[in-house]
């Protein structure tokens, strides 16, 4: 038995407890793996904070200028040349802004949906009520146990055999929608190794079992995984 087949071994042992364990509410830690995928989405937060935190100083900032000139007046203010120079500088603004964020977005779209160039590890995704099916090329398939070697570009293509789900994997900041008689695409890369229980998860609401529709992610050496892999 080799050492990945052990890992399965175990992990089929673990999974009822871990899961049960879930249900009942017990709190799992967020890791955030080491990832371009995250680092995009981390870019893309802090853009959006800086930006949107900028308009909430200048709107805030100018109401409470407004109520600190005007308490002691007991007339209807009237609009003033200043106040209209204002607004037509917020209105710029916005629109840079928005554009700004058009233009991020619109850079950010091609590189969430082309993984790029290179040798790439394609697994076949089939989401069922209450589980995962990952299928390799070589044929080998597991149940709930979605196995990668570290420093790969890995694909997957995504489908369901019976109801709408949705495959997510928060550490990494992807997330596609399972839909049966359709393929979705989503791609990750991982460059530091570890094994992380129930860092995949079903994020449509799908049946009774949704909450147990959870699945392990183990990043290994390319070696280890080859090794495995063609075993």
């Amino acid at each position: 038995m080799s050492t990945l087949d052990f890992c399965y071994f175990t992990h089929v042992c673990s999974r009822t407890a871990h899961r049960r364990a879930h249900v009942i509410g017990l709190e799992v830690k967020r890791v955030v793996l080491v990832s371009p995928n995250v680092e995009l989405w981390n870019s893309l937060f802090e853009l959006f904070l800086v930006f949107g935190s900028t308009i909430a100083v200048l709107v805030l900032g100018y109401m409470v200028y407004l109520v600190i000139k005007n308490r002691s007046s007991t007339k209807s203010v009237k609009e003033s040349g200043s106040s209209k120079r204002f607004v037509l500088v917020l209105f710029v603004i916005m629109c840079v802004v928005g554009s700004t964020l058009y233009v991020s977005l619109e850079e950010a779209t091609p590189f969430y949906y082309n993984p790029p160039s290179g040798p790439k590890l394609v697994v076949r995704v089939y989401a069922y009520q209450w589980g995962w099916n990952f299928t390799y090329q070589n044929g080998k398939s597991l149940v709930d146990l979605l196995i990668v070697p570290v420093n790969t570009t890995i694909v997957l293509n995504i489908t369901s055999k019976d109801v709408m789900h949705s495959l997510g994997i928060p550490m990494l900041d992807v997330k596609a929608d399972a839909i049966p008689g359709f393929w979705n695409t989503l791609w990750f890369l991982v460059t530091t190794t570890g094994n992380y229980t129930s860092a995949i998860r079903c994020y449509e609401l799908c049946g009774a079992g949704h909450s147990y529709m959870l699945a392990n992610l183990d990043v290994v050496t390319q070696k280890a995984f080859y090794e495995w892999y063609n075993s």
